[in-house]
């Protein structure tokens, strides 16, 4: 049987952490260099002096929360956990390569690791700045719900459309989210995040102007106020395994944060490994079952601590449209958005997409379909841009 090993070493680790590309998640960035607490809990009493409330941490689909009225003494995150397995076939390629192919197929394994929790702790800051994480996490070969509810953050909506909105009625949008900032007790400067739909109408309303020096490579200036464009993007699994992809904003949104509001990036020391320091990344290996191959772990234990009364969303008015739908003789239409029931008439926001769905009746079938995106025998869907009138006629079988 085979007794072969590989060793992780701790240069190892931060070669390839240290090779990475730049990350350029804007959630992430809020959070500053992430720093190091030789913990695996943090005090609820200091966190409580910061920031005035105590994150309640939900692990698993059921979790432990504290009973009403109990206090909670110590906050315990939920680690990322990967892990891998090396086959007896690779093991051995491992040994007949030199040494500096073991170190190439080392880096290799190390690198997809370093790339998952990477994008799993990106996920953790955009929802951080929300004031809840609601994530399904890596914990070894399966998925585990993670929750975290740091408090409530303020959102507002605007009396404009993002498509009626003026260069000033922007302006005076931010200045809205700042002082609600203000009025939280956090002062000092903040920055913006804007959805890509609305950078983008940004941008237009600023080359309209020709006020393009306004437009800068990596922000725009909105008065006296810079935006950047939300880029972040992860995958949210809902708890039916839906998965949807999400950024920092959601559409028509703008996220206003203090600069200076006392968030940070805790990594806390795992709690069931060799290594007694906390570190952002750590990787081991253990022989596999049998004897055969090697296991493969990486864990990570980071933990955003993000003041809710720094942030502050507000989402332009959605654009709606009136959508009408009629059917031919011999069958009928109905029409859904979201999963839900619509009447012909109704109006939906721009951006959404409605189903159709024609029933035949008797020996008949679908003949065509008019004003919708895509069609496929008795289904067909429209994006929504503008109002549009959708028909479906039936023929003989």
């Amino acid at each position: 049987m085979s007794t072969k090993t590989i060793t992780i070493r701790r240069e190892d680790i931060e070669r390839v952490v240290g090779q990475m590309p730049e990350n350029t998640s804007l959630a992430r960035n809020y959070f500053g260099a992430g720093k190091m607490k030789n913990s695996t809990h943090i005090s609820a009493a200091s966190l409580k002096r910061e920031y005035g409330n105590v994150p309640v941490v939900v692990r698993g689909d059921t979790g432990i929360v504290p009973k009403h009225g109990m206090d909670v003494t110590d906050i315990v995150p939920m680690p990322i956990e990967i892990d891998d397995k090396l086959r007896a076939t690779e093991m051995d390629e491992y040994e007949r390569a030199s040494g500096e192919g073991k170190q190439q197929i080392i880096d290799e394994y190390l690198s997809q690791h370093a790339d998952m929790v990477r994008e799993t702790t990106n996920a953790l800051c955009c929802q951080a700045h929300r004031g809840k994480i609601d994530y399904m996490m890596k914990a070894g070969s399966e998925l585990v719900r993670y929750q975290v509810s740091y408090g409530e953050v303020k959102s507002f909506v605007f009396g404009k459309t993002l498509a009626a909105a003026t260069m000033g009625d922007v302006v005076r949008f931010l200045s809205q989210l700042k002082t609600a900032i203000s009025n939280n007790g956090v002062g000092g400067a903040v920055e913006f995040i804007a959805h890509p739909s609305v950078y983008s109408r940004l941008v237009d309303l600023l080359t309209a102007a020709k006020n393009t020096s306004a437009i800068r490579a990596d922000h725009l200036l909105a008065g006296p106020y810079k935006v950047m464009e939300d880029a972040d993007s992860y995958v949210d699994v809902a708890p039916d395994g839906t998965k949807t992809t999400r950024g920092l904003c959601e559409n028509g949104e703008i996220c206003c944060r203090a600069l200076n509001a006392g968030q940070k990036l805790v990594y806390l020391r795992l709690d069931d490994v060799v290594q007694r320091e906390a570190v952002p990344i750590y990787s081991f290996t253990e022989t596999g079952s049998g004897q055969r191959g090697m296991n493969l772990f990486t864990k990570s234990k980071p933990f955003p601590l993000v003041n809710t009364k720094g942030i502050a969303f507000g989402r332009f008015s959605e654009e709606t449209f009136a959508i009408t739908f009629t059917a031919g003789q011999n069958g009928t239409v109905t029409a859904q958005v979201d999963g839900k029931a619509i009447t012909s008439g109704d109006k939906v926001a721009a951006g959404k997409t409605v189903t159709f769905t024609a029933s035949p009746t008797g020996s008949h079938q679908v003949d065509a379909w008019t004003g919708v995106t895509t069609s496929s025998g008795n289904t067909a869907t429209l994006e929504v841009t503008a109002a549009a009138t959708v028909n479906v006629t039936f023929k003989s079988t």
